[in-house]
């Protein structure tokens, strides 16, 4: 590669990968051999297809890391390079199986010594054991090499790691599936199926970076497999060897980070990464998370700073996604606005919400927990204004708390202040709601909406929306029947059928046996008996498309109340 050339990229089979001299190191800390037989019976079938059509297949890309052009870390592709080593090792294990039969010694043993050097390595002078092409991570190398290259058998395989089973596993699965396809014991055959159809057919986009920054910026740009998982692999291997020097500092470190990993998951890292940078630092886009952190991480006393961080965070994380997690079990308040937010399907609060469980005390964090779910009931629910503003204004205000700039519940309020959409706004957006009730999402939406406008009710009650048993009642009844064509046109009922309007609660037995699809009039005395006041208030002489808009407009000036940030 050019000297100056941030990254180069060009297009290669495996017998270019393997057949260059070239070492490939996977990182010492990246993540173990993972692939399972899923994994294998696709690529096995894609070299098959490969066989019978005779068409290169693409795998994807691989992404190293090389300063010297002799030596490359693999940065994206370790699961793709292991495995395709595996079955180069099934291979050349079938042809010496023929030599130990008899089988064109002499001409087999030519061929696996060919392989072998092509794929494998070079044969060391002294000791006569290949050296391997390919050296994987400190958990996986030794079983690879003294085993699977030495072709040796596990001593005990119950005793084998997860991942030395699963490597064990691949040559076995790739053993089978060669004396399935070969039974004509040619050893030309087998040495021809893995040069000219494995070797040559199998296509990789090769993408040669100069340092882990530019594997990073170029792995997060790339739509291929186990994107997120290597990102993360990556920023591992990067804190892991500012620490490497020293081995108690890198056990600590090890231990923690694990931690950190287990709580809230690998492919849930990144963004929780990306969370707490937002929260504490500054807003930041995925592309540019190993940029932020190697800025202001130097040192190892910087590593240990950062996990600290993480690990506390962390559990703060995975507790603002699940009502149910036991942070919330002397809190129903708390673990309820938790659930609300969820189904809200609003994410921008959490980093301040990562600082304030932090930084408030409890009665101050309630109060900011019930300001979001009223903030984001105007501005996601009823206004649906873009959420691209939210994210930087959350992250201000988390920002200024983290650092002290605010110091109390009134002054994260006001860094607030710019998503909260004013009385008026949210009375006309409120006036023109519909909840479609066809569609999951919504209707329990709207059943939280009409259980909040029924305790906000003169003479109403407060009852929890997921277990009470009131159901959805459509006055304008869902199935138009005839009865009421008189009152609402076919496109007056379009429009009308799924206002707010025009829906209300209701017992269940009411619902479905007194109410149903009978005309206003006969509603209405089963309305007079409903425990719900919001729907003992019905008692218009008549239901026409103006009823609907008079009572909508009724309960957008109750929810202003009910969803009301005071200041």
């Amino acid at each position: 590669m050019a000297t100056g050339h941030l990254l180069d990229t060009k297009t290669v089979n495996l017998n270019d990968i393997l057949g260059n001299g070239k070492i490939y190191r996977v990182p010492q800390f990246q993540r173990d051999y993972s692939w399972e037989q899923d994994n294998w019976e696709d690529l096995w079938n894609d070299i098959e297809l490969a066989a019978e059509t005779r068409t290169p297949h693409y795998m994807g890309s691989v992404v190293l890391q090389s300063s010297t052009g002799k030596e490359y870390l693999i940065i994206d592709g370790q699961q793709r390079f292991t495995t395709l080593t595996i079955l180069t090792l099934a291979i050349i294990d079938a042809i010496q199986k023929l030599i130990e039969k008899g089988i064109e010694v002499e001409q087999n043993k030519e061929r696996v010594d060919i392989l072998m050097r092509q794929y494998i390595g070079q044969k060391d002078p002294t000791s006569l054991s290949y050296s391997s092409k390919l050296f994987l991570n400190e958990n996986n190398d030794g079983f690879f090499q003294n085993r699977l290259v030495g072709f040796k058998d596990p001593i005990n395989i119950r005793k084998l790691s997860d991942s030395e089973k699963l490597m064990w596993d691949a040559y076995v699965f790739f053993k089978l599936k060669i004396s399935q396809r070969f039974t004509n014991n040619l050893g030309g055959d087998f040495a021809s199926f893995l040069n000219n159809v494995a070797g040559e057919l199998m296509m990789f986009i090769q993408i040669t970076v100069e340092d882990e920054l530019n594997a990073y910026t170029v792995f997060e740009t790339l739509n291929s497999r186990g994107v997120e998982l290597t990102s993360t692999d990556l920023l591992k291997n990067f804190l892991f060897s500012l620490v490497a020097k020293s081995e108690t500092d890198l056990k600590q470190v090890k231990t923690q980070w694990k931690k950190i990993i287990d709580a809230v998951g690998l492919k849930e890292f990144p963004v929780f990464l990306r969370y707490f940078l937002v929260a504490t630092r500054k807003q930041i886009t995925k592309e540019y998370l190993f940029k932020e952190v190697k800025h202001f991480v130097k040192t190892g006393q910087d590593v240990f700073n950062l996990l600290d961080h993480l690990e506390f965070y962390a559990y703060n994380y995975i507790a603002l996604g699940n009502d149910d997690d036991e942070l919330w079990n002397t809190d129903k308040e708390n673990r309820n606005a938790i659930g609300i937010l969820r189904a809200f399907r609003v994410i921008q609060w959490k980093p301040l919400a990562m600082v304030a469980l932090e930084k408030l005390n409890n009665a101050e964090f309630k109060r900011l927990l019930q300001s979001i779910v009223s903030l984001s009931y105007r501005y996601n629910v009823i206004a649906k204004m873009q959420t691209n503003e939210m994210e930087k204004v959350y992250s201000k205000a988390a920002i200024n708390l983290f650092n002290g700039t605010s110091t109390n519940i009134t002054a994260v309020l006001n860094d607030l202040k710019a998503l909260y959409v004013a009385d008026e706004d949210f009375k006309n957006y409120f006036s023109l709601k519909q909840f479609n009730t066809n569609n999951s999402a919504d209707k329990k939406l709207l059943r939280y909406t009409l259980y909040k406008l029924e305790a906000q009710e003169e003479g109403g009650s407060l009852y929890d929306f997921e277990t009470d048993s009131g159901t959805i009642e459509h006055i304008l009844p869902e199935s138009y029947p005839e009865a009421w064509h008189a009152n609402f046109t076919e496109d007056e009922y379009d429009r009308n059928i799924f206002m707010l309007g025009n829906l209300t609660l209701l017992e269940a037995a009411k619902n479905n046996k007194e109410a149903s699809d009978k005309i206003f009039s006969e509603k209405k005395e089963v309305y007079a008996s409903s425990k719900f006041v919001q729907t003992k208030k019905i008692i218009d002489p008549q239901w026409t498309s103006q009823n609907i808009k008079s009572r909508q407009a009724h309960l957008a000036k109750i929810a202003t109340s009910v969803w009301k940030i005071q200041y």
